[in-house]
């Protein structure tokens, strides 16, 4: 239904009107103002309804909300029923609690008994290595790899992403080894790391035809570099 509109009522009778005219505009005013009570009343019943509908929004609204907090309330109780079945599997398949062992390595127990939750790392571990030729602005994803070969082709930005949250006691080590082909191209590293070199200078990226590499420690938000091995 549209929105309901009153008639605009006529010119009133003034003061200033002689007779016939005051009597006229008076007659006229009287007849609109009787027919304008159908319309008024159309126009209350016209925002008693939209009140109406106003209040069943809200309801509505209040209703999805509560589905909203009861659907949550239950996707929570089903992760954790998730992940109590999850740690009665692995204890009955003789896997070690994972609660406190964030980031340890699982490994055999000397006389191959079990399974067990290893303090230090006594097994090789091979990463791989993420080589490429390029140039400009570089990421480097920590995500796929701590290893990287990069043979410039132009003058290059890098920059790290996928870096894991680490806590005060965690490391994350990174090697970068940067080679220059015939020309001599310039590297720009990330600000804010902090360099292990005379005067905290940034070490310069190889002449033409060389490598270097690069090692950065990440500690917390901390980020040193140092010079490695080189051509």
């Amino acid at each position: 239904m549209a929105v309901p509109q009153l008639t605009l009522l006529p010119d009133p009778p003034l003061l200033t009107d002689d007779e016939d005219t005051y009597n006229a505009k008076a007659d006229a005013t009287v007849i609109a103002q009787q027919k304008s009570i159908p319309e008024i009343n159309t126009s209350l019943t016209w925002i008693g309804a939209q009140v109406t509908a106003i209040g069943g929004y809200a309801t509505t609204a209040s209703n999805a909300a509560t589905s909203a907090s009861d659907s949550a309330t239950l996707a929570g109780q089903a992760k954790t029923q998730a992940q109590a079945a999850a740690a009665a599997a692995g204890s009955a398949a003789g896997l070690p609690s994972l609660a406190g062992n964030d980031r340890r390595p699982l490994g055999v127990v000397p006389g191959a008994t079990g399974v067990s939750w290893l303090t230090a790392i006594k097994s090789l571990y091979i990463e791989p290595s993420v080589k490429q030729s390029s140039g400009g602005a570089v990421s480097l994803n920590l995500g796929t790899s701590g290893l990287f070969d990069v043979t410039l082709t132009s003058n290059t930005t890098f920059t790290f992403t996928g870096v894991p949250s680490l806590s005060a006691t965690e490391m994350l080590v990174v090697v970068v080894r940067v080679t220059n082909g015939a020309t001599g191209y310039s590297v720009t590293w990330p600000a804010g790391i902090v360099w292990e070199a005379s005067g905290g200078v940034t070490p310069p990226t190889p002449n033409a035809n060389k490598s270097q590499e690069f090692l950065f420690t990440f500690e917390g938000s901390t980020v040193i570099g140092r010079k490695g091995a080189g051509t």
